[in-house]
């Protein structure tokens, strides 16, 4: 069989894949605790559940238009006027079956053969990938740890080429959880105006931060108006709702009815039902995951307090989503492995926790750790960590 050539350079999602692994050795009976997944382990909120029963139990379960229900549409544009005090309409959002959607309609757009595309690293590891499928090229913008993993204006001005055409900004991160201050959001706006970039901009995570950090949005300093920018988000995450695939892109309108035409003929339209229960989530009080917000932080502080006990292990303390990107490259060169992936075998072979290695992400020498998990199982999966990891380097250590 001859594939495609844009086939070659496309790989699994590493995240899925052991989310995968983890399930078939659980299937096997080995207990194995999953801290790979980047998915809320809290149930769909009960009133959200309802509101999807009720549709179907209403009938709407047929098409919707390719955009997506105009009041779900008008709902994620007021949001956005309200909290960010813009100017948006429903011609300015489009609805997409998940933020993963969203971002490979945009960049299905814009990207093409010749296009280089800044991303900074480390990286959501489905971003290259969509990049690539475009055509363009991914140019990456290395961030520091030091720095606690923060894009600086400085940086990306540093990488533009005459055959650079867009920017990718994820705050918070995944898989870092920093949380790029409101003044460098504003110095990237600048930036891409002046130079003539689009700037993409993903906040799925944007309800989750945590002690002083806050979440600004690109929203803040653009207008309806604007043709250089998309804003994607989704209520999979923020309403533990990943499964009802839910995503939404607010941009210019004549961008929005590209994408409109393509996704018409690309999946039809967002499903009837999860539009329904998304309208009922974004019109919802925020107390109804006050809890969920409240539980990550308490788990967030446990987890960083396990990783300080670790030896060879360092982590800068994560602001945002929830996820670690912890440095565990003493520890690899104390047990005499050369890479992250290795590293993340071992713990998934001799701790029986699955975690996700930084050579996914771009970055190598760490890896990363979900604490979407519950403090039960975070507390048996660090304890099974330190065993492993300190009985490998006395061993090391011994011969």
């Amino acid at each position: 069989m001859k594939y495609a050539k844009r086939m070659a350079s496309i790989s699994p999602s590493p995240t899925m894949v052991i989310m995968q692994e983890a399930q078939l050795l659980r299937q096997q009976g080995v207990d194995v605790i999953d801290l790979g997944v980047g998915e809320p382990d809290f149930p769909t909120p009960q009133s959200i559940k309802q509101a999807g029963i009720e549709a179907i139990e209403g009938d709407f379960t047929k098409y919707t238009a390719s955009a997506g229900i105009q009041e779900l549409r008008q709902t994620v544009a007021d949001q956005y006027n309200r909290r960010w005090d813009t100017d948006f309409s429903a011609a300015n959002v489009i609805i997409s079956c998940g933020s993963k959607h969203s971002i490979y309609n945009v960049c299905m757009a814009l990207f093409e053969e010749g296009d280089e595309v800044l991303l900074p690293t480390p990286y959501w590891v489905t971003f290259p990938e969509v990049i690539k499928m475009t055509g363009a090229v991914p140019r990456e913008v290395v961030t520091s740890e030091a720095n606690g993993f923060i894009l600086r204006a400085e940086d990306v001005a540093e990488k533009i080429s005459p055959n650079t055409r867009g920017i990718i900004v994820n705050t918070p991160s995944n898989p870092t959880g920093a949380v790029i201050p409101g003044s460098i959001i504003e110095e990237l706006v600048g930036l891409a105006r002046s130079k003539g970039l689009f700037l993409l901009f993903d906040e799925a995570y944007d309800y989750f931060t945590y002690s002083e950090a806050s979440h600004v949005s690109v929203a803040s300093f653009v207008k309806s108006s604007d043709d250089f920018f998309a804003i994607l988000g989704s209520v999979s995450k923020t309403y533990a709702m990943t499964g009802w695939r839910i995503g939404f892109c607010v941009s210019h309108t004549e961008l929005i009815k590209k994408i409109s035409a393509f996704q018409s003929h690309q999946t039809g339209n967002p499903t009837s039902i999860s539009q329904k229960a998304a309208l009922f989530a974004l019109q919802s009080d925020p107390e109804i995951v006050r809890e969920m917000k409240e539980e990550y932080q308490a788990r967030r502080d446990f987890v960083l307090s396990c990783l300080k006990e670790l030896p060879g292990f360092s982590c800068a303390p994560p602001q945002g989503a929830f996820y670690m990107f912890p440095n565990v490259k003493k520890c690899m060169q104390g047990m005499g492995i050369s890479t992250s992936e290795e590293f993340a075998k071992l713990l998934i072979q001799e701790a029986r926790v699955a975690t996700v290695p930084g050579s996914a992400f771009g970055m190598e020498g760490y890896i990363r750790i979900s604490y979407a998990a519950s403090m039960d199982h975070l507390r048996e999966a660090f304890s099974r960590i330190k065993a492993a990891v300190s009985a490998r380097l006395k061993r090391a250590d011994a011969g």
